[in-house]
């Protein structure tokens, strides 16, 4: 046996069998039989790509739906097809519609060979109907490694829960691990089609095909006798072409080990989600979970009445044996992924193999008494230690991964939110602002709440950090961040300057000149902190302009950036550029979790961007 990383999954009976890693090898070593494992040696002992894309390693579910357009409430509905197939032919119908209307170049499903699950391309929409069956034993999605390999550039695939994950992590990798992809031996990313639909089935769990064999064969059955498999309530339900029945109890049939720590009965990552469950006998229930899905209204009727309820009961089995089954492992010793714990925003893992959650930090750092209290509890609860980051947020560290789950959903019923952590837009860092610190000129709070509503937790190619200082002396450090504000009020000298020269003596950068019986003030240099003007003993000067400044790609860490300063905006303009640039910068981001805005801005031209950005902003583009 060769050395290979995820042999900690496969040994451990981890597997989902769902063939993710040997679809994205680049060097194709990795074969499946009943489970993935090497056919050769590894360069880097599996420490790439296979792993990293692993759905039993980590789901990446929470990058994954703030990203994914995902409803904010899933629509059931149930509905039949055209094409004759298992349980109304729906998943078919959608699959012909959309070839035949150019949406994809092709679709990804399992057809089969006397009933053993094969991957295919289907390119023509009247061949569709030659893989409308549901296959109930293990198989995987090889052909969509060979669909880029032969120029398919985009596709619809069909899936189980297990797959779907797989696939909607390839769809946002560089997003998950950091990196593009893995390179082979020829220097190259393995090139694949994109996938534009995500078709996940019901599953309770996958049997294995040596077993329904030895099933057929103790029935003196042949594969080639067989019509079709069904499953109903605890039978798997075996039809031959002379409508013969034999109804075989399920735990008569060996399945994929790794289906036992499967907590997805019904494809939740998938844009669509189809299966008989819920819906009447020959319809089938579809769960539309995106934008995207939405499509499958013009291919289909669908009706109302959905039994959710079932739907639900079916849910809960499954995790009831998920539970059973982590419990069991807990208590033996026995190997858990903790995959699932990466559903949940603002969970790390620290060196020490247990877990950090980071509570998003409240706008400008305020929170009160009862929140710290609450927060102090829910640690000792949980035997945490809590660690305070520079941005205000509260990180409870220390944690068992097995109580990760349960402390985060805590912390939600509480409202605190976790998260503020990897590519999305982080805290917002503020100063005590206007109100409390006597050098403040506006209400960091308030601001800062105002952004956080519109904007927290939303997606981006990197960290993406805003800052708000109440004044120019900038003690948050605005011009080093992404977006950075700061509270101005320049002055202009009135009539009633009398040339005392109280406001030279308060002004730290010397832009005040008292010349007679009047003063000066060399714009050049006044960084409008305003002091001049509150200090001023006869009301000698006036605001000549007040607002926000702002800077655009700033940064700090390895390599420190100042930001482009800006003209003066009020509240609504910061909302504008904010929205703005986080399109302009998602638009040319080249490398996502390796390229800060600053970096974007450079290599495309400031210039060039905040122009984009400008048109933007007044709705010329």
């Amino acid at each position: 046996m060769y050395e290979w990383k995820l042999n900690e999954i496969v040994d451990n009976d981890l597997c989902a069998s769902c063939g993710t890693c040997a679809i994205v090898c680049p060097n194709n070593i990795v074969v499946f039989e009943d489970g993935p494992k090497l056919k050769e040696e590894c360069l880097r002992k599996g420490h790439g790509m296979c792993y990293d894309i692993c759905p039993r390693v980590s789901s990446g579910g929470y990058q994954i739906r703030i990203r994914g357009d995902f409803k904010e409430k899933e629509e059931y509905y149930y509905g039949k097809g055209d094409i004759e197939g298992q349980n109304g032919g729906v998943v078919s119908t959608f699959l012909k519609y959309l070839l035949e209307n150019k949406k994809i170049d092709g679709a990804i499903v399992v057809g089969d060979e006397c009933w053993k699950p094969v991957s295919l391309i289907i390119q023509n929409p009247e061949d569709i109907e030659k893989s409308a069956k549901s296959k109930y034993a293990i198989s995987i999605l090889d052909a969509l490694r060979k669909a880029g390999e032969i120029g398919i550039e985009r596709v619809a695939v069909v899936g189980l829960p297990c797959q779907i994950s797989g696939l909607r992590k390839l769809q946002y990798f560089p997003y998950l691990a950091k990196y593009d992809g893995e390179l082979g031996k020829n220097g190259k990313i393995l090139k694949l089609p994109k996938i534009q639909y995500l078709i996940g089935l019901f599953c309770n769990k996958k049997f294995k095909q040596r077993s329904i064999e030895e099933i057929l064969e103790k029935n003196n059955l042949n594969m080639e006798d067989i019509e079709k498999f069904d499953i109903k309530k605890d039978k798997f339900v075996i039809t031959t072409y002379n409508n013969e029945k034999y109804s075989i109890p399920l735990e008569d049939i060996e399945y994929c080990e790794g289906c036992n720590v499967c907590r997805d009965f019904d494809a939740q990552m998938a844009d669509i989600s189809v299966g008989c469950a819920g819906s009447p006998e020959n319809y089938s229930t579809v769960i539309i979970r995106t934008k995207k899905g939405e499509d499958i209204k013009n291919a289909i009727e669908l009706k109302e009445g959905v039994n959710i309820e079932f739907i639900e009961k079916m849910r809960k089995l499954k995790m009831d044996r998920f539970k059973r089954e982590i419990e069991r492992r807990r208590n033996s010793g026995e190997k858990i992924s903790y995959y699932w714990i990466t559903d949940y925003g603002g969970v790390g893992k620290r060196a020490d193999n247990t877990y950090f959650i980071r509570i998003r930090a409240k706008p400008g750092g305020w929170y009160s008494t009862e929140e710290i209290n609450e927060i102090i509890n829910t640690s000792k609860r949980y035997n945490g230690k809590i660690k305070i980051t520079n941005r205000g947020a509260f990180e409870i560290h220390c944690i068992d991964p097995y109580y990760v789950e349960e402390l985060v959903l805590e912390l939600n019923k509480r409202n605190f939110i976790t998260g503020s952590e990897g590519p999305l837009v982080r805290a917002i860092l503020a100063c005590p602002g206007g109100g409390n610190c006597s050098s403040g000129l506006i209400d960091t709070s308030e601001l800062g709440v105002i952004i956080d509503e519109r904007f927290k937790e939303y997606p981006a190619p990197y960290k993406f950090k805003i800052a708000i200082s109440g004044c120019p002396n900038k003690c948050v450090r605005p011009q080093i961040h992404d977006i950075g504000i700061v509270g101005v009020k320049y002055p202009e000298t009135n009539e009633n300057c009398n040339g005392c020269g109280r406001c030279a003596d308060v002004c730290k950068v010397e832009a005040i000149d008292v010349r007679g019986e009047t003063s000066y003030t060399n714009y050049n240099s006044c960084i409008g902190c305003g002091k001049c003007i509150r200090a001023c003993p006869n009301e000698g000067r006036d605001i000549k302009e007040e607002g926000y400044m702002i800077y655009v790609g700033g940064k700090s860490g390895r390599e420190i950036i100042d930001g482009i300063s800006m003209k003066l905006m009020d509240i609504e303009g910061i909302i504008n550029l904010i929205d703005k640039v986080l399109k302009v910068y998602t638009k040319y981001a080249q490398k996502p979790q390796r390229e800060r805005l600053g970096a974007v801005m450079h290599r495309i031209g400031t210039g060039k961007f905040l122009e984009e950005v400008k048109l933007l902003m007044d709705g010329d583009v």
